[in-house]
């Protein structure tokens, strides 16, 4: 019951406070476009006048891939120059929309505006960066370590597999166990943010020691919460898939339609994002309410 609630709590927040799923869209779109806009006027340049330029737009076959690929092959030293920065800006930018978004999830009573946004995610940017780091540092540990030695016992299933379907149940298996791992690291540390937000806490090291002695109380209601919005990102994933592949493949069709209904989908995907977030903070809420705050921690 406790998990239910969590969830309608959450999915009344995140509907009471779409402003947010605009900002965040808007951002993302605008970033997007400042990524894009030099590729594609580079494209537009060498092939809009070519046979490769009305291939690509047909969309009737793969292999102007491989014509891209050798226009642009001396480009491919200077990639990582160019990825890196982009990853870093990319990064940074979430980092600071996280705080906005989950600032004014957690502001209840106030509406939502964009200057409370601003002020939201340039205040706790530094600690949400603080968060990213420390998480790098678990994941690498948790996935290079720990990761190896679940890797083991499948990697000696597949290597003794008499058929491949021993091969596919043994890589599935492994597949599932780290994506299940993953999710628990991934709301382990939303929970680390929310905590910071609720707070007002500046430490994020002690900050993710209380969560996790929180999160020890009540990890399987909390993890339940986390699947059941996952599921949700899994039926909308579905329905994404489903429609798109109904869409044309080449033509002015495909170029309109295509662009339009990925847009719904990343809008969905921010959506999701924002239900995730809120139920969590209503679980969080709700625990810290019933038991308070220092008791659930020592239980």
């Amino acid at each position: 019951m406790e998990i239910l609630i969590a969830l309608s709590r959450g999915f009344q927040t995140a509907g009471k406070k779409t402003r947010l799923l605009l900002y965040l869209w808007l951002v993302y779109f605008l970033f997007s476009l400042f990524i894009a806009a030099p590729l594609c006027a580079l494209l537009e340049k060498d092939f809009s006048r070519s046979v490769l330029g009305e291939t690509i737009f047909r969309g009737s076959d793969l292999l102007w891939i491989g014509d891209l690929l050798y226009q642009y092959q001396n480009l491919g030293p200077s990639f990582p120059f160019v990825l890196f920065p982009l990853a870093v800006a990319f990064f940074a930018l979430h980092i600071f929309l996280n705080g906005g978004l989950i600032g004014r999830l957690a502001a209840e009573k106030e509406n939502v505006r964009w200057p409370g946004f601003l002020r939201d995610a340039g205040k706790y940017f530094g600690r949400f960066s603080r968060v990213f780091f420390l998480s790098l540092f678990v994941y690498a540990l948790v996935f290079g370590i720990l990761g190896r030695l679940i890797s083991a016992p499948f990697n000696l299933w597949m290597k003794n597999a008499q058929t491949g379907w021993g091969i596919f149940w043994a890589s599935t298996l492994r597949f599932l166990i780290f994506l299940l791992l993953f999710s628990c690291l991934k709301m382990f540390f939303d929970y680390v943010k929310i905590r910071l937000v609720v707070e007002d806490s500046r430490k994020a090291l002690r900050t993710s020691l209380s969560t996790f002695r929180f999160l020890k109380a009540g990890f399987f209601r909390a993890w339940m919460l986390f699947l059941l919005v996952g599921l949700v990102f899994l039926a909308v994933t579905g329905i994404y898939l489903l429609i798109a592949k109904g869409f044309p493949k080449s033509g002015t069709g495909s170029l309109f339609l295509a662009p339009l209904w990925e847009q719904t989908f990343i809008a969905a995907r921010l959506w999701i994002t924002m239900l995730f977030f809120s139920s969590e903070y209503h679980f969080l809420k709700s625990r810290l309410a019933h038991f308070g705050n220092r008791t659930i921690e020592e239980k």
